[in-house]
C-alpha cells in the first residue's frame, strides 16, 4: 500500500460504534475506531510483522517509517479515521482511511502475520467502507504492490465496484463504497461462511 502520511485534506470519517464480527475460521473478534491507547497494541503488531509483509504495505521503506506512520495514525488528524480488528485484546489487523476531498479518502491495511486468511482485512474493509459511505466518501483508492495478491483479492471478493490500473510493479485500486447487490451478497457470503466456521468449531469442541 502507499507509504507515508500526507497533509489533512478534508474531513474525518466519521466512525460508528464497536461491532462484534466473526472470523473465517468461527472465531468472534471485534473491529472498532483507532483510540488513544491501542499505540502499544499498534507498535507490537508492526514489531511482529515480517520484513515482507513491511515491504509489501510501505512499499520497501519498510520498519524505517513505521513510527512515523503511528505518530500520523495517532495525531488526531482530522483527515485520518483507523480502524482496528482485536481478539483477546490483541490487535489483528488496522485499516487506515485517510480522506483526500469531499468523495474520496485512501484507505491501506496491515494484518498480523499469523492471521492471514482469517477475512480480517475483509472485514475492515465493510466496516471502514460503511462509516465512509454514511460520511459522504463515494470512493476508495488504493494503491497495491502487484505481487500482493490477497490485498488484491480482498478489493475483488468484497463485491464492491472495483476499477484497477496497473503501471509496472503497482496497481491502482478504486473501489466504489456504494452497497449495491454485489456487496450486499459479497457481505452475506463472508458471514455464513464465518457462521459455518463457527459452528464447527463449537461442535469439535462438545467433541
Amino acid at each position: 500500500m502507499a507509504p507515508g502520511p500526507r497533509p489533512p485534506r478534508g474531513r474525518r470519517v466519521s466512525a460508528a460504534r464497536p461491532a462484534t464480527v466473526v472470523l473465517a475460521d468461527g472465531r468472534h473478534a471485534v473491529v472498532r475506531t483507532l483510540v488513544a491507547s491501542d499505540r502499544a497494541a499498534l507498535e507490537q503488531l508492526f514489531a511482529r510483522t515480517s520484513e515482507q509483509n513491511l515491504y509489501t504495505r510501505f512499499f520497501g521503506l519498510g520498519a524505517s517509517t513505521v513510527p512515523r506512520h503511528l505518530d500520523h495514525l495517532f495525531s488526531g488528524s482530522p483527515s485520518v479515521t483507523a480502524y482496528v480488528l482485536t481478539r483477546d485484546d490483541r490487535v489483528l489487523g488496522v485499516a487506515d482511511v485517510e480522506r483526500l476531498d469531499p468523495s474520496s479518502a485512501e484507505v491501506a491495511f496491515l494484518v498480523a502475520d499469523d492471521a492471514h486468511g482469517c477475512g480480517v482485512a475483509t472485514l475492515l474493509l465493510e466496516r471502514a467502507a460503511a462509516d465512509a459511505r454514511a460520511a459522504g466518501v463515494a470512493w476508495f483508492v488504493a494503491d497495491v504492490l502487484a505481487t500482493n495478491h490477497p490485498m488484491l483479492q480482498v478489493f475483488e471478493d468484497a463485491g464492491f465496484a472495483v476499477h484497477v490500473r496497473r503501471d509496472g510493479t503497482e496497481v491502482s485500486v478504486r473501489m466504489s463504497t456504494a452497497l449495491d447487490t454485489g456487496a450486499r451478497d459479497a457481505s452475506v457470503e463472508h458471514a455464513a461462511a464465518s457462521e459455518a466456521a463457527r459452528r464447527a468449531r463449537d461442535l469439535e469442541g462438545l467433541s
